[in-house]
């Protein structure tokens, strides 16, 4: 599916947030996660981590 420019930019600008907020509640000594809830918040920060590098080829190579 291709996208065009703004929309590639929404994207990245919304995987950027979802990461801060994994990122904050991976580090949040307050409440602490549980395992199984730790383990799941570091794979989907991977899997945004993998999406915004995806989309950043996409955006160069179509920029090419």
């Amino acid at each position: 599916m291709n996208y065009n420019l703004q929309q590639e930019l929404m994207i990245h600008g919304l995987i950027k947030e979802k990461m801060r907020t994994l990122h904050d509640q991976l580090n949040d000594r307050k409440v602490p996660l549980t395992e199984t809830q730790r383990d799941l918040s570091i794979r989907e920060c991977r899997e945004y981590q993998e999406l915004l590098y995806q989309n950043r080829l996409h955006r160069q190579s179509e920029t090419r």
